[in-house]
């Protein structure tokens, strides 16, 4: 006598299927992404391995993984050379000299302000804090930009308060904010930016409030 086929019930199904997709999702993005960005990098050199007749008979994907490893040669002597005083004074003229060339100037003004964004403005960030914005009862996730304060026109002391948007941190807004209406956290500018980015999905256990405003 055959035993019956047990049964699985369909929520169960759902819920296993659900797992399996939140579990293959972040992973098929990663490698996907990371397999389109060593492609097309490596790909650019491609062309310069062909004038070697050695180098030309190099299978596709060996090319492709030496021209990547090329390019990250090329960005790590372009950031030594950058970090001397002549690569320093060179890179200074050069950004002064494209920001005066009509149609290049927008565009290199833009790159550079997004590539600051990312690797400046989160050293530049001071506290993460938390303020009424943009209207009394709605409070929003913010950073402190300077330790600077000014003084408004009722003698009261202001800090400066950006708050970046979700997803993407690198745009918002800048607002001058009463000192005594700016809640410190306990969160550290790595936990304030995932929580903003994740839109509040990743939020730190010890997520808590400061005694002070803040100073």
């Amino acid at each position: 006598m055959t035993r019956p086929v047990p049964r699985i019930p369909i929520k169960d199904l759902r819920h296993y299927f659900l797992t399996g997709i939140a579990t293959l999702l972040p992973l098929s993005v990663t490698v996907f992404a990371f397999w389109f960005i060593v492609a097309r990098l490596g790909n650019m050199f491609r062309p310069l391995f062909h004038l070697h007749p050695a180098l030309a008979r190099m299978p596709g994907w060996s090319a492709t993984l030496a021209g990547f490893v090329l390019f990250l040669l090329i960005v790590l002597l372009v950031g030594w050379i950058a970090t001397g005083l002549i690569g320093r004074l060179t890179l200074g003229w050069l950004d002064k000299l494209l920001k005066h060339v009509p149609i290049v100037k927008s565009i290199y003004t833009s790159a550079r302000q997004l590539t600051d964004a990312v690797f400046v403005t989160k050293s530049s960030l001071r506290r993460t804090v938390i303020a009424e914005y943009p209207r009394k009862g709605s409070y929003a996730i913010g950073f402190l930009t300077t330790d600077n304060r000014v003084t408004l026109a009722d003698g009261n002391r202001a800090v400066f308060v950006f708050f970046p948007t979700t997803p993407n941190p690198t745009s918002g807004w800048l607002a001058i904010i009463p000192e005594g209406d700016v809640t410190a956290t306990t969160m550290s500018i790595e936990e304030g930016l995932k929580m903003v980015v994740s839109g509040g999905v990743i939020a730190p256990g010890h997520f808590s409030l400061g005694d002070e405003s803040g100073r």
